[in-house]
């Protein structure tokens, strides 16, 4: 406790001697190095305010995960049982997940993974500014939201559990400021996701993780759940089918919802079109396909 009043006392002391050297900096400046000097110290505060969740700082924030845990992220997998000749005969899991490589996906999954989740998914770093701002944009004049949230920062939700698994400190009781720490650790997380790994990884961390519901966690288990085949074997639709399922895996289930799933499925073949994976003549056809299950859900 003494250790404590000792930080709490020095903190204090700081931000008293802050003040007056900051109103220094604007006594006889011109109204546009003052604007500079404001967005410089909005820019400023943001970094030291991330800096300090990050760190958890006067246990106000939570506990984070650090890099050695993002570099060695614990995932649930099933266990898996096989008979003497190579049959699998059963598994035992919490959540039913087998991971797979990146090579062992149609190609045409990532490619619609990546046109309807993150067109940008390889140029930002985690945070996909453009999409930030065009949310925001959305949000103020058309009080229309949308997720501008990157693939990254999905698969720090899923994997890390931000929202349930680490704490928001003292602050995280205030109801706004606990969605806002929550989001500020899921901006953190996605770039130390991508200082720590690779492209490749990140995307298949990700198709490894979700929740395609049904018990299904990842796209091997989705894939045998909803139509019998390996992640190798997805068709363009079938692959369309499960990248449209992420936005709600409830609402757009080809089970308890068929039509909304074809709707949303066209949608994601159309990504595919407007970013030149898939061609005119091709999404005519494929969208014409009514969605041919082989379901069967792993107990």
């Amino acid at each position: 406790m003494k250790k404590i009043k000792t930080i709490l006392i020095w903190c204090l002391n700081k931000v008293k001697a802050f003040f007056p050297w900051y109103k220094n900096l604007y006594k006889g400046r011109a109204w546009y190095t003052k604007t500079l000097i404001g967005f410089a110290s909005c820019i400023a505060a943001f970094i030291i305010y991330l800096g300090m969740v990050d760190i958890n700082f006067l246990w106000l924030f939570g506990k984070s995960p650090g890099f050695y845990t993002i570099m060695n992220p614990e995932t649930h997998e099933a266990s898996e049982i096989y008979s003497a000749d190579g049959v699998l005969i059963g598994k035992y899991f919490n959540e039913n997940r087998t991971p797979v490589a990146y090579e062992d996906v149609n190609p045409v999954f990532w490619k619609a993974l990546i046109d309807t989740e993150d067109e940008r998914f390889y140029s930002h770093h985690g945070i996909d500014y453009t999409g930030l701002i065009g949310a925001v944009k959305d949000a103020v004049m058309h009080h229309d939201a949308r997720g501008a949230s990157t693939i990254t920062q999905q698969l720090a939700k899923n994997m890390f559990r931000v929202r349930t698994d680490y704490s928001t400190g003292l602050l995280g009781k205030i109801p706004g400021v606990r969605m806002l720490i929550m989001k500020s650790k899921e901006w953190i997380i996605a770039t130390k996701l991508e200082i720590t790994h690779s492209k490749k990884e990140i995307i298949t961390m990700y198709a490894n993780t979700v929740d395609f519901g049904s018990n299904a966690f990842g796209i091997k288990t989705a894939a045998k759940t909803y139509f019998n085949c390996t992640p190798k074997e997805l068709t363009t639709e079938q692959a369309a089918v499960l990248v449209g399922m992420l936005k709600a895996t409830t609402y757009y289930n080809p089970i308890a919802n068929p039509n909304n799933s074809i709707r949303r499925r066209n949608v994601v073949l159309h990504n595919m079109v407007t970013h030149g994976n898939l061609n005119r003549q091709q999404f005519d056809s494929i969208s014409a396909i009514p969605i041919k299950l082989n379901y069967s859900v792993e107990s």
